[in-house]
């Protein structure tokens, strides 16, 4: 009979699944308590909108079939900490390989659960080398001024053309009058 905390933990892993936009799973075996704690600190320090959890594997199945989401049930074996992404899509996967390479850390990634499928371990690095979305927006900003600011210059020497040819011209005329006096 399950006890009112394992409940508890149930309910919170059911409401992290399906609040996460991203959920990745980890073996942890290897690390200690302390380096557990400063992996945590690292990557919430890159991405403050994230969260490392290590869990029971029978409490996790139970709280994937409860909240609907089965198939992230199988990121569950052996030693399995979750680390769920509540932001961008990438920025979870980018923070945990940043730790991971700053620190030479060999997190061994069992897979990630987004958008309702269970990918294989390896989908983390692709995602990890996505543009965040504020990138993606600063860059397709850069790509709509560079044609905007040719515009302006060809509009400003189109300008300075005709402004020199009426110049011209009413030097000319200036001249012509004052032949004719």
């Amino acid at each position: 009979m399950a006890t009112e905390r394992k409940r508890e933990q149930v309910a919170l892993l059911e409401e992290r699944l399906g609040r996460a936009s991203i959920t990745i799973g980890l073996d942890y075996r290897g690390l200690s308590v302390k380096d557990m704690q400063q992996l945590r600190r690292g990557i919430r320090a890159e991405a403050p909108e994230t969260e490392l959890r290590v869990i029971k594997n029978t409490l996790w199945r139970r709280a994937a079939e409860g909240a609907g989401e089965a198939g992230a049930a199988d990121l569950a074996q052996e030693s399995t900490a979750l680390l769920f992404g509540f932001g961008d899509l990438t920025e979870a996967p980018k923070a945990l390989q940043k730790y991971t390479r700053e620190q030479r850390l060999d997190l061994p990634i069992r897979g990630v659960y987004v958008e309702g499928e269970l990918q294989d371990g390896s989908q983390v690095a692709a995602l990890a080398d996505v543009p965040s979305h504020p990138e993606l927006m600063a860059k397709i900003a850069g790509g709509l001024n560079s044609p905007i600011s040719g515009l302006a210059g060809v509009l400003s020497a189109v300008f300075r053309d005709v402004a020199a040819i009426v110049e011209a011209r009413a030097e000319q005329l200036e001249a012509a009058q004052a032949s004719d006096e």
